[in-house]
């Protein structure tokens, strides 16, 4: 089974289209107003995709009435989480039809105790300013232990490029790997040529 791809940090219709033609497994929308790459849950609701592309709403730190408006508009597939408080729990009846993923670092989830209810797991980097799309590599060694210790599914993020995503899956042997500010001509902007070399990358392992 080749690698799940996902290209995140989507902005525009008309990138959405192009990458999609290029058949990833799944594209990513970030709903946290304070990222550079935000775009609203009903202007995302707006654009198409395949059969067969899934949707991924990217949240910091949601709440119920934020969940509940993006389910309502964005059209998701999947729900990822960032950076959740330590007492937010997953209302399963709440997110019922959906997949919810929880987005940490190699070291949060190795110290976890409590996340083992999510459906799959993605692996990013740390930076103090914002959430995601840092283009900082997270630690690969801590990464390939989880990978192998927990049994539910891993992406693998941050920093991951057409030039080293395949180290990356060799190395790491992730469920699936995550890309954004790699596969970039400019900020909110997606360099084609870039999306479609990582895509072959990251499968030809």
């Amino acid at each position: 089974m080749s690698t799940f791809v996902k290209i995140c940090g989507i902005c525009s219709e008309g990138d959405l289209e192009q990458i999609s033609a290029l058949n990833p497994d799944a594209v990513g929308f970030i709903q946290w107003p304070k990222s550079k790459r935000y775009v609203s849950a009903k202007e995302v609701g707006e654009w198409a995709t395949p059969e067969g592309v899934k949707r991924v709403g990217v949240f910091v730190c949601p709440n119920e009435t934020e969940l509940a408006h993006a389910a309502q508009h964005g059209r998701f597939d999947i729900i990822q989480v960032h950076q959740v408080h330590d007492n937010w729990k997953l209302d399963r009846e709440f997110f019922q039809g959906l997949e919810v993923w929880r987005a940490s670092t190699p070291s949060e989830l190795y110290h976890a105790e409590s996340w083992f209810e999510f459906d799959r797991f993605l692996l990013d980097s740390y930076d103090e300013k914002t959430v995601g799309g840092t283009g900082k590599v997270c630690d690969w060694s801590m990464a390939k232990t989880l990978v192998r210790a927990i049994e539910k599914p891993i992406l693998l993020a941050g920093g991951l490029t057409p030039e080293n995503v395949a180290e990356a899956v060799a190395a790491v042997k992730p469920w699936g790997v995550d890309v954004s500010s790699g596969v970039e001509a400019e900020l909110r902007v997606k360099d084609l040529d870039k999306v479609k070399a990582f895509i072959e990358a990251a499968r030809s392992v």
